[in-house]
């Protein structure tokens, strides 16, 4: 029975934890106007550790993920598939950029990872206008 109940818990949560990635920027934006939220756009490459890192601990922590459900479009677009970044400069990845439902920077762009509660707290900064 506890095997039952651990299992069950290790599903749900890993399914709470799951953010929905917009499937395509232009996707994500017309997503972003639509629900009223901030597009969040992650630049990145398969050979990226810390993006990988980011996927693996830091959008799995409940509260940012919940976070980002709550009032972000999250969209992750590869540099090697997508060389022209849509005129985005990216010195790095993981490279973020916060976007209004307009297209329209918000803040200043982030290069590199952080830890869940950092990364949280940026999020903040970015919805609460900072």
């Amino acid at each position: 029975m506890k095997k039952i109940i651990l299992a069950l818990l290790l599903i749900s949560s890993s399914l709470f934890a799951e953010l929905d990635w917009a499937p395509s920027y232009e996707q994500g934006l017309a997503k972003a106007k639509k629900e009223h939220k901030i597009l969040m756009v992650m630049f990145s490459s398969k050979t990226c550790k810390m993006c990988n890192y980011m996927k693996k601990t830091v959008y799995e922590n409940d509260d940012v993920s919940e976070y980002i459900k709550t009032f972000f479009i999250p969209i992750e677009i590869d540099i090697s598939e997508h060389p022209d970044k849509y005129g985005y400069q990216v010195f790095g990845t993981p490279t973020y950029y916060f976007l209004d439902a307009n297209g329209k920077q918000i803040g200043r762009m982030m290069v590199g990872g952080a830890s869940p509660e950092g990364f949280l707290q940026k999020l903040k900064d970015v919805q609460q206008g900072k």
